[in-house]
């Protein structure tokens, strides 16, 4: 199945919040980066949507969202995500299921943010994970979120400036209890998993030296998210931003640590001998035979898995696989000790 793959960040800030840098700076470093989308999501306000920031800047396309923020500030923050303007206003002041019942009811949806976050002690950063596992109602949640690495590598005994100037080293990839929670979820239902970046720009001291954390060139090259659309991304931006939104809400999409190695054209499906399903999708087995197939374009220690076990693991550029069990199928590729590319299920039903 031929796919057009567009790349973008998802979860950032500028100064209508708490980040360090104006809309314009943003988009300027997303252009450069070669972003196709960026969604940005400012806490608690819709003020970027109102100054007409929802466009094509450049060749990137901004849809604006929103982190809300309930109070106290102690966690349980919902990424909220939409096509018309929200009504965000006494939004973070409700309980966190009222918060997602809301957004839901005005069109939305929403992403439980960062929900392993840890903070940590050298900057006195508080943990913000997310607290409430009760709620219902949300599409997915954040599965790798470069601000939680980052900031998890901080608080280590033998933590040196290397874990800034060379920060890619450092990181270990999406923690594990966010991945083995992920697994038991989409075994219930589907739950879409994304790449979050959270960045704010901020400037910090470390044994007396300013630390840029991180410039948005940088965290824009890092932690991404691939759309996979049927047809090219289109030209007018209200039919853009619903193939984007809509590509998010469905999980037909994989994230990505882009630094080193560009992952486009990876390809994850599966064939039942009547239809082809991709990411987000739901498939029977076929009467016949049902394969598994994914390619890469480059060698990749590859890995399978069936509701949260590895079924085949092999250092390859492609996997095919017969397969005769329903489940929850997803693709994971390591290269250089670190997660390359991790996928969205495709959940295989019986015939």
């Amino acid at each position: 199945m031929a796919l057009y793959d567009y790349r973008g960040s998802i979860h950032c800030h500028t100064t209508y919040s708490d980040g360090a840098g104006t809309m314009e700076e943003v988009m300027k470093a997303a252009n450069e980066v070669g972003l196709d989308f960026v969604i940005m999501t400012d806490h608690d306000t819709m003020k970027p949507y109102d100054d007409g920031h929802n466009r094509y800047w450049g060749s990137t396309l901004l849809i604006i969202g929103t982190e809300i923020t309930p109070q106290p500030n102690v966690g349980n923050h919902y990424l909220a995500l939409g096509e018309e303007r929200l009504n965000v206003e006494g939004l973070n002041q409700k309980a966190v299921q009222e918060i997602i019942d809301d957004v839901t009811r005005q069109g939305w949806f929403g992403f439980l943010a960062h929900p392993d976050h840890q903070g940590t002690r050298r900057f006195n950063v508080p943990p913000y994970g997310w607290k409430d596992w009760s709620v219902s109602g949300y599409t997915g949640l954040g599965l790798w979120d470069l601000q939680t690495d980052w900031q998890t590598q901080l608080d280590r005994d033998d933590a040196k400036m290397e874990v800034y100037t060379e920060f890619e080293s450092a990181l270990t990839g999406p923690r594990n209890e966010t991945i083995k929670r992920w697994d038991e979820l989409c075994r219930k239902g589907k739950v879409v998993g994304l790449g979050e970046i959270d960045n704010h720009n901020w400037k910090r001291e470390w044994n007396g030296q300013t630390l840029q954390v991180f410039p948005y060139e940088v965290a824009f090259r890092t932690i991404n998210n691939h759309i996979l659309l049927q047809k090219p991304l289109d030209k007018d931006y209200t039919k853009a931003r619903r193939q984007i939104l809509e590509a998010v809400r469905h999980g037909r999409f994989y994230v990505s640590f882009d630094f080193w190695d560009d992952p486009t054209d990876f390809n994850f499906e599966i064939d039942n001998g009547k239809r082809v399903a991709t990411m987000g999708d739901e498939i029977a087995l076929g009467s016949e035979k049902t394969e598994l197939v994914v390619t890469l374009p480059d060698e990749a220690l590859l890995n399978v898995f069936l509701n949260g076990e590895s079924i085949h693991e092999e250092e390859n550029d492609e996997v095919l696989l017969e397969i005769s069990e329903p489940g929850v199928y997803r693709v994971e590729a390591m290269r250089d000790n670190l997660t390359w590319i991790l996928s969205n299920p495709i959940w295989v039903v019986k015939k």
